[in-house]
């Protein structure tokens, strides 16, 4: 927080960033978007003049910025090669590319987790092409599964009846959390009276999210958790885990429920086919608010279905930890 910035003296740091967020609002004033990443490229800009580089003396063989703003990489570590990673719907965020352009073009490889992904990525840099390499999303089954057997969440779920839903993720736009009680809300309206859903994050989305639940009526239907340094109990115990976002690169923690083997719904974002098979590994339901609910009512009534989705997610394997190997290959 820029409060905290400037109790420990870092005065210039939190005037850059209170510069970058006027910057950025003014940004989304004049384009009037809701979402954009310009925000972190400002503020990586603003700041990057105040930090120390990182390790001066030392040359990495592999230097790797995983998150945005990719400036800080670039601009304060020593490497032979440096790669940067692209995570979300480029279709979905606008971006000042002039300035966002220079910064992913200054690396060696530009990783991305999905075919979609690269393809919404090049549709705003075309140019960057040659540099974009495939790495999908890496994640360790057993240590999932170990995780996951450390405690039973049960009686803070309220199991022993009704159908309990689940969604893990930050209190943004992109999540649309603050739908989940009009979706719910359809879903006992649809006959599924017993429904409980729960929601583990945080943010500054969790005022809206709590106004949502007054308004609807849903206060003994939506539940927010808060944040949980360990979610993958929760996740084992639901019986659906729900992924009700406007748009994503490639969820994780729908990987993560995947490997648990628990039934997965998403809704059909831009990239949604690139990570669930609809009615195979998981279902595709439309993000409109009723047909949302209907699908997530048609598969808590079904429950062959379920069990047919358990059973091919049991028989399979998401670690990908064999894309390491393609890591290796950038050194």
């Amino acid at each position: 927080p820029i409060s905290k910035v400037i109790k420990n003296g870092c005065f210039g740091i939190a005037a850059a960033r209170i510069a970058a967020k006027l910057r950025t609002w003014g940004y989304l004033r004049r384009h009037k978007v809701k979402e954009s990443s310009v925000g972190f490229q400002y503020t990586a800009e603003a700041v990057s003049p105040y930090l120390p580089a990182i390790n001066p003396d030392v040359e990495y063989d592999l230097a790797i910025s995983f998150l945005q703003p990719h400036s800080i990489v670039r601009d304060k570590v020593r490497a032979k090669k440096k790669t940067c990673w692209i995570h979300t719907d480029y279709s979905n965020v606008s971006v000042d590319v002039d300035r966002e352009l220079p910064v992913w073009r200054s690396y060696d490889f530009i990783v991305s987790i999905s075919d979609d992904v690269t393809r919404t990525f090049l549709q705003t840099f075309p140019s960057l092409r040659d540099k974009v390499v495939l790495i999908e999303n890496i994640l360790i089954p057993d240590f999932v599964r170990r995780r996951a057997g450390e405690f039973d969440p049960a009686q803070e779920l309220q199991k022993g009846g009704g159908v309990c839903l689940l969604s893990v993720g930050r209190f943004s736009y992109a999540k649309n959390y603050e739908n989940v009680p009009a979706i719910c809300k359809e879903i006992t309206e649809a006959g599924v009276s017993d429904v409980k859903w729960f929601i583990i994050g945080y943010g500054k989305g969790e005022k809206v999210i709590r106004s949502k639940i007054a308004e609807y009526g849903m206060q003994d239907h939506v539940f927010i958790l808060g944040k949980k340094s360990n979610p993958y109990p929760y996740i084992k115990a639901c019986d659906i885990y729900v992924q009700p976002s406007r748009y994503e690169g490639k969820s994780v923690t729908v990987r993560e429920a995947q490997t648990l083997s628990r039934p997965v719904v998403i809704t059909n974002y831009p990239t949604a086919p690139s990570q669930v098979k609809d009615g195979i590994d998981g279902v595709i339901v439309p993000q409109d608010i009723k047909a949302c609910a209907a699908g997530i009512a048609a598969l808590v009534r079904d429950k062959a279905r379920q069990q047919s989705i358990v059973q091919y997610l049991s028989a399979h394997d998401y670690g990908r930890q064999g894309e390491i190997e393609k890591l290796y290959n950038l050194i």
